[in-house]
């Protein structure tokens, strides 16, 4: 990705609504920027991001058909930083990733895909 400013952006991942299906405490992925240590999001967490039970959560993840999650991290200089998307638990899917620079408007279909610089 090519970004212009520095700073703290927010990388929201998009995956699809899942049970945990290993046995495990959850279904987990990780998310880094360059050289940074990986950021690991439970989706199945017992609370959501907003605070609400997780079946609450859980109802609004399947009427939307998205799980998002959002973790925050720290770009040192504007350039091409390399977002890598770790998979922990094998049976994530993963739809979309959102990187927020600040002024993300809220969205139902969220924003369109970037240009793409060969």
């Amino acid at each position: 990705m090519t970004l212009f400013t520095d700073g703290q952006v927010k990388v929201s991942a998009l995956p699809s609504p899942r049970n945990n299906v290993l046995p495990s405490d959850g279904l987990s992925y990780a998310v880094s920027i360059d050289d940074q240590p990986p950021r690991t999001v439970n989706v199945t967490a017992v609370t959501g991001a907003d605070g609400t039970t997780m079946n609450r959560q859980w109802e609004r993840n399947t009427s939307d058909n998205v799980n998002e999650t959002t973790t925050v991290h720290t770009v040192t200089a504007p350039g091409r930083p390399v977002l890598k998307f770790w998979m922990a638990d094998p049976t994530v899917v993963l739809q979309r990733l959102v990187v927020d620079t600040g002024g993300r408007l809220p969205g139902y279909l969220e924003p369109p895909e970037s240009r793409r610089a060969l």
